[in-house]
């Protein structure tokens, strides 16, 4: 009896060791724009503009949720795309995932592409030659001086109500972030469980 309860907390142990192991983690890979002039025409937008704030979102797109940062943005200059004086840019979550971090406050020359065609949202990332503006000085010189934006309008309402949220929104998050992104984890301790339950049936049978 010791030996069957000395195995169960083996395979405990084991199981419990997978778990809190970190996941395997990937560095952002992509290829990095280089030509500014190329870069605006696969743009959907450029712009350049002052970080008025930068909040974590949980987005749900086609019935995913996708946790973005949300960076909220006044327009100064506009080169394509960006009539309106402010702008709303969504960025991946840390540069594994290879997101941009912007700072509160600062200015920066940002291009961004469609996040989702149903949504009509902007994102960028590393990839991309988002800078900030005092690192643009190459960029500036070749795409010209840019125009100010003519429509006027407040995106602090849409920022404060852009994260999604309802009764089912915990279970999805614990879904995608738990077990989509953990499942070879759980796969492993599900083996050794089963393989241990097996030996110690086994193991009961010969004694029996």
């Amino acid at each position: 009896m010791n030996r069957i309860v000395m195995a169960l907390s083996f395979v405990i142990m084991l199981s419990g060791i997978i778990l809190i192991l970190p996941s395997k983690s990937y560095a952002c890979s992509c290829e990095l724009q280089t030509d500014p002039i190329q870069a605006v025409e696969q743009s959907k937008a450029v712009f350049a503009g002052k970080v008025l704030a930068i909040e974590p979102k949980v987005l749900d797109i086609n019935g995913i949720l996708d946790h973005q940062i949300a960076v909220h943005f006044a327009v100064e200059k506009s080169w394509k795309g960006m009539n309106q004086t402010q702008a709303i840019v969504l960025t991946k979550l840390g540069e594994p995932s290879c997101g941009y971090t912007f700072g509160q406050g600062e200015t920066y020359l940002v291009f961004a592409y469609d996040y989702d065609f149903k949504t009509n949202m902007l994102q960028t990332s590393s990839c991309s030659l988002t800078k900030k503006l005092t690192n643009a000085t190459v960029e500036l010189s070749k795409m010209g001086q840019g125009v100010e934006p003519i429509e006027n309008v407040s995106l602090k309402s849409k920022m404060d109500t852009m994260t999604y949220t309802n009764k089912w929104a915990i279970l999805k998050a614990i879904y995608h972030r738990l077990v989509r992104y953990h499942l070879l984890e759980f796969a492993q301790v599900g083996v050794i469980v089963v393989i241990g339950a097996g030996l110690l049936l086994m193991r009961a049978r010969r004694k029996s």
